[in-house]
């Protein structure tokens, strides 16, 4: 586990790869730094440190794609190109573009395999597609072969982020398919894994939106003197961060464990926490923070594109809440 200092050092070097204007794959760069030896030394702590930069940086890096496909590519025996600095992107998840209950993004039409759904960034067309598909007894995954699919770059709400919508259909007799409690079990590592670092990176830009908030009430005056002065203000801000605080222990305790539990709470309470730290930020901005010259609307924007994808916070917390009911006991999560 890193030190205190390999942390801060990890996270200046992360700062400036991310900082880079470059049309090389994030994998490529981060090879560059031997990401490999670092995630070998702790990789629930030097991923969870990117996906927190991510979001501070406000970069539009796909780190996502990868994990998710590496997380499947441990789980199953079939072979899943993934992604390299030598091989490039590898294959490509397929999310669901809409918050469908079962988080798949594809469904089977009489012999068709039918596939709506988004990846970040454009995919690399020489890599297959991965595409989960609700199956009577879980998911299964459908290996789709290039040029099966259609890629159409999205504007949308958060253009920067480069949102690539994967639609089409395929026969389904010339999919790959993996079945079973083996596709499964995949596909729920990857969903938990995903949750997890979409949730360091919501918390990651809360932090930026609410330092930067606290940094324009001590400048911006009022009747002679800081707003950053008036109470109100100080109890919104303070209640916000104290919320990134507490969803960042979460997200740290899901990326240790494992835990799908863990990683389904840390992504509820992160979207929250970071829509709130939004909030409480506009507050403090007031009009100015609605303009297009204000760069408050960035960090607005990224919150609410992340925290639809693999379920929004809302639609999360009704889901524990069902989980809750039918099992009718609270999982502890570490030694919260």
């Amino acid at each position: 586990m890193m030190d205190a200092a390999t942390r801060e050092l990890l996270r200046g070097s992360l700062r400036a790869v991310l900082a880079e204007r470059s049309d090389r794959p994030l994998t490529g760069r981060l090879a560059d730094l031997g990401w490999d030896e670092v995630l070998d030394d702790d990789a629930p702590g030097a991923l969870r440190l990117l996906f927190e930069t991510k979001g501070e940086a406000l970069s539009s890096d796909d780190a996502l794609g990868p994990l998710l496909v590496r997380a499947i590519a441990d789980a199953v025996t079939l072979p899943v190109p993934t992604a390299s600095a030598a091989a490039g992107a590898g294959a490509t998840v397929v999310l669901p573009s809409s918050l469908h209950p079962d988080h798949v993004s594809a469904h089977i039409d009489g012999d068709r395999l039918v596939v709506e759904g988004i990846v970040l960034r454009a995919p690399d067309p020489r890599a297959p597609r991965i595409v989960p598909v609700a199956a009577d007894d879980g998911v299964r995954l459908a290996l789709v072969a290039e040029g099966e699919l259609a890629d159409q770059s999205i504007g949308g709400f958060d253009p920067d982020l480069g949102l690539v919508r994967v639609s089409g259909r395929a026969e389904a007799s010339t999919v790959t398919w993996i079945e079973g409690p083996d596709a499964t079990a995949a596909w729920e590592a990857a969903v938990a894994r995903g949750r997890w670092a979409l949730a360091a990176e919501l918390t990651g830009i809360a932090r930026r939106v609410v330092a930067d908030a606290v940094a324009y009430t001590l400048e911006r005056e009022q009747y002679g003197r800081p707003i950053g002065t008036f109470q109100a203000l100080q109890h919104r801000l303070a209640g916000a961060h104290a919320s990134v605080v507490g969803a960042s222990h979460v997200v740290a305790e899901a990326a240790t464990t494992g835990s799908p539990w863990a990683a389904l709470v840390a992504k509820s309470l992160a979207g929250h926490a970071a829509e709130d730290a939004c909030t409480q930020a506009q507050q403090a901005y007031g009009a100015i923070g609605f303009t297009w010259e204000h760069g408050f609307h960035r960090s607005l924007r990224r919150v609410y594109t992340l925290d639809r994808l693999l379920g929004g916070w809302r639609d999360l917390e009704a889901e524990i809440g069902l989980r809750l009911q039918e099992t009718g006991t609270v999982p502890q999560i570490g030694a919260l």
